[in-house]
């Protein structure tokens, strides 16, 4: 019975693997990266402005780095907007002192928020496009760092494509082992469960922006309802994306190599307060899906180290599947520049994703919703 019992979830861990690696084989075939050296025809009517807005609340870290960014760009004509949230650093004065290195800068001190749930990013986000000037609209996170040519190639690229809104997922640093453990699986998790070939499909229900980098044309972002209409919502950009769509909207989505790139997390206690904060949101509040995430979990990435300890045919049968996870996983350890070996270490990261989303449910349960950048949601 206990040799069935082994046999069977083998063969569930087996399969699940296949559907792992067909799907993010078809993404490679289906959804093509956006690089600074992808070419693209520049704009027929020339480079319009553009008016970069960028929500910042406690970012000391990384204001600086991506401000220079944005002042080694190759573009004729744009406008930034730092929309201060109330930071409790020196995030003010870190993007006072290199502001004053670009053309055309500003830094706005956010108000309170007005009552009825509002997320204060997204309310950084609406006070820092009510300031800007051009009818093309950037949202830009405060840790992504822009490659030279990120700016045209965007504008290039939605140009050809004929797109009210462009996104662009970024390339994930990862310095520390926790980074290295568990950035695989949360990619892995982004590319397999949200529908980022389908964003790009114009027919399809499917909608995606990434909140790091988001180009939009005012008209549509403001006909869209912008993020006044998804104030409450923690995970802002697919509920952005959602209203894009609902209107009938040209949405492209990309992924890069060198575009842009951040760190999301450079501490364990950062990480971990990241992962509670989108994993059971992600889930939809669903505890079947979170159910259903301890299950795949199990037999995806424990399943084939526990069949080590078997006999022989179980333990061949795990070996080779222990095989498989780097290969599967080739092109997002790529896009991430870590080595295959790093897709072995799924199991503990498995159980630390696990873990932030059961923590993250019994809080939203309790009523004790989520802490993020020293504030309470629910």
């Amino acid at each position: 019975m206990g040799a069935i019992v082994v046999a069977v979830m083998l063969v569930v861990s087996a399969l699940l693997w296949a559907v792992i690696f067909a799907r993010l084989r078809y993404l490679e075939t289906r959804f093509p990266p956006l690089d600074s050296s992808t070419p693209l025809p520049a704009p027929p009517d020339g480079w319009p402005p553009v008016s970069v807005v960028i929500p910042a609340r406690n970012e000391e870290r990384d204001i600086a780095a991506t401000l220079r960014a944005l002042g080694r760009q190759d573009y004729p004509a744009f406008e930034v907007i730092v929309a201060d949230d109330q930071s409790a650093d020196d995030t003010v004065r870190i993007a006072e002192a290199a502001g004053r290195e670009l053309a055309a800068f500003r830094l706005i001190r956010g108000a309170d928020r007005p009552d009825g749930g509002w997320v204060g990013k997204n309310w950084a986000l609406v006070q820092g496009a009510a300031a800007a000037q051009h009818d093309w609209l950037l949202f830009l996170d405060a840790d992504v760092v822009l490659h030279p040519a990120a700016l045209k190639q965007a504008m290039a690229a939605a140009q050809a494509g004929r797109a009210d809104a462009l996104s662009v997922l970024p390339a994930i640093e990862c310095r520390t082992i926790w980074e290295k453990t568990i950035m695989p699986l949360f990619a892995t998790l982004s590319a397999l469960i949200e529908p980022m070939d389908r964003a790009n499909r114009p027919g399809s229900a499917g909608s995606r922006l990434s909140g790091a980098f988001i180009l939009a044309r005012r008209v549509a972002y403001e006909a869209a309802g912008g993020h006044r209409a998804v104030a409450g919502c923690l995970i802002e950009d697919m509920a952005l994306a959602q209203n894009f769509k609902r209107g009938g909207f040209a949405l492209r989505l990309f992924w890069t190599h060198d575009f842009l790139s951040t760190r999301m997390y450079d501490t364990f206690r950062d990480l971990w307060a990241g992962l509670v904060r989108l994993s059971y949101p992600m889930m939809e509040y669903r505890p079947g899906r979170l159910l259903l995430a301890w299950a795949a979990a199990f037999a995806g990435a424990w399943v084939p180290w526990l069949a080590l300890a078997g006999g022989w045919p179980s333990a061949a049968a795990g070996l080779l599947l222990i095989a498989v996870m780097p290969v599967a996983l080739r092109k997002i350890l790529q896009i991430l520049r870590l080595p295959r070996a790093c897709g072995l270490l799924l199991p503990p990261a498995a159980l630390v994703y696990c873990l932030a989303a059961t923590w993250s449910a019994a809080r939203h349960y309790a009523g004790r919703g989520i802490t993020w950048k020293q504030r309470q949601y629910h």
